[in-house]
């Protein structure tokens, strides 16, 4: 596996990877309208901007990018996984690599996650400030914002 920064060329693969997670994963915690509402727009074009500014990531086993992460200084703003390769440390080396961005020039990195996500975080040291929820076209979704300190 190798975990290296995203190209414009990579944009549709995270796409697709990104709806695909987002459909399976979340399922258990947000409803179909909520998650129709997430993802209602999502292009590859849309990832362009973060791509060209360095902030995305990729983790690529076999040819194939197996996770994406999107980190700015003081922030993880997403990390996701193809649900076929869950439970092989893809996550982690994400999260790693995401927090070398998120840690320069900041020693707490925030992050609004999923309800399902929570648990990932705080198995990697994040603690939870408080809830939230992210409003997309009036639709109400609950989000967790946690915290990680350089210090923990």
């Amino acid at each position: 596996m190798e975990t290296r920064t995203a190209i414009i060329s990579d944009a549709k693969e995270m796409q697709l990877l990104h709806t695909n997670a987002i459909k399976k994963t979340c399922s258990d915690c947000y409803s179909k309208v909520q998650i129709d509402v997430w993802l209602d727009g999502r292009t590859p074009e849309g990832y362009h901007e973060a791509i060209n500014k360095g902030d995305m990531y990729v983790v690529v086993e076999n040819r194939m990018i197996v996770g994406f992460g999107h980190a700015i200084p003081g922030e993880i703003v997403a990390i996701y996984v193809d649900p076929a390769s869950h439970k092989k440390g893809i996550g982690k080396l994400l999260l790693e690599y995401g927090l070398q961005i998120a840690l320069k020039g900041h020693t707490n990195v925030k992050v609004e996650s999923s309800i399902n996500a929570e648990g990932f975080y705080k198995k990697h040291g994040f603690i939870k400030i408080r809830d939230g929820v992210h409003i997309t076209k009036g639709v109400e979704s609950p989000t967790v914002i946690l915290e990680y300190s350089k210090s923990s």
